[in-house]
């Protein structure tokens, strides 16, 4: 076992991907492209973190189906260690089936995770000790409100959380005092603030809010806009997109996740928050550039080139 290694709880999925060629039409039958890719927010951030060399256990549980088989095996190969993860006998395997336009934004999606319900409090304790053996736990929001509170409650080390979705951001709005760092979207950062994100200033508003419930460090995805970066002792700062030319968006915010998660595990609390922002819209702006939702072009030396890049151009 690694001295230090990072921990994802959340989801792993086999995604089944469509993207359409140009001149999409909605309720249609669409040229374009099919793959079966490993996917699920827990992985997809677990594989990035190994992309960028950072040692990584993902807790997670999947089927004994065939699924789960080509689940294992990808993991074993984008070295995701799954050593504290379990296979559900007799279940299937969480899979996961969008479908994006001819401009690589997602137009629908269809999950079947109901696996993720056997990660229980009872599951998750099995696990503590190993949990707050780590660096930091990066815990996405697929799991139960029930098991998000408890790992509140009992992880010692940073909790790094991405809420997922609109539909579950709520999970985590009554241990926002045990999160260290956070990364919701606009709506996620509404609905966890009733703050209503429009621009960057409110988004600044939201991000404040955050703070003042006891999250540490805030980073607000406005899209388009960039990342909005908050620390209760620094100025809020937006950091805008890097990517010159988009392929699917898919990917990209647990691309962010792991770039933040990665900084703070090679250079702690060294790094200003602007510098990370940089790191993981750099890091965004390769994978939106894939069709791919980890990109096989994610590594610290292109990251580091491109944010460089972009500094020397403002």
């Amino acid at each position: 076992m690694e001295d230090k290694y990072i921990v994802v709880v959340g989801g792993l999925n086999l995604d089944i991907a469509g993207l359409s060629d140009n001149n999409y039409h909605e309720k249609d039958s669409n040229i374009g492209k099919i793959s079966l890719s490993v996917g699920g927010v827990g992985q997809n951030i677990a594989q990035n973190l190994t992309r960028l060399e950072a040692p990584t256990y993902l807790i997670t549980v999947y089927g004994d189906d065939s699924f789960g088989e080509i689940l294992e095996k990808e993991c074993q190969k984008n070295q995701i260690n799954l050593d504290h993860a379990e296979k559900i006998p007799g279940e299937n395997s969480s899979t996961y089936l969008y479908v994006a336009n001819d401009q690589g934004d997602m137009v629908t999606a269809i999950n079947d995770m109901s696996i993720v319900k056997q990660m229980t409090p009872r599951f998750l304790e099995k696990k503590l000790d190993f949990i707050n053996n780590a660096e930091m736990l990066v815990l996405d929001g697929n799991i139960s409100q029930e098991s998000i509170e408890y790992l509140a409650q009992h992880v010692t080390v940073p909790i790094f959380v991405d809420p997922v979705s609109i539909a579950k951001v709520g999970k985590f709005r009554h241990v926002l005092d045990k999160i260290d760092t956070i990364k919701p979207n606009d709506l996620e950062a509404e609905l966890l603030t009733g703050v209503k994100v429009i621009d960057c200033e409110t988004g600044k508003e939201a991000a404040h809010q955050l703070n003042l419930k006891g999250v540490k460090n805030v980073f607000i995805s406005l899209g388009k806009k960039g990342i909005l970066c908050s620390r209760h002792d620094e100025e809020p700062t937006l950091i805008p997109p890097m990517a010159e030319t988009i392929i699917s968006t898919n990917g990209a915010g647990d691309c962010t996740m792991a770039t933040i998660a990665w900084a703070r595990f090679y250079y702690g609390d060294v790094l200003p928050l602007k510098e990370i922002g940089q790191l993981s819209q750099a890091a965004a702006s390769i994978t939106v550039e894939s069709p791919l939702s980890v990109s096989e072009e994610l590594n610290i030396k292109n990251i580091v080139h491109r944010s460089t890049k972009y500094m020397e151009i403002i």
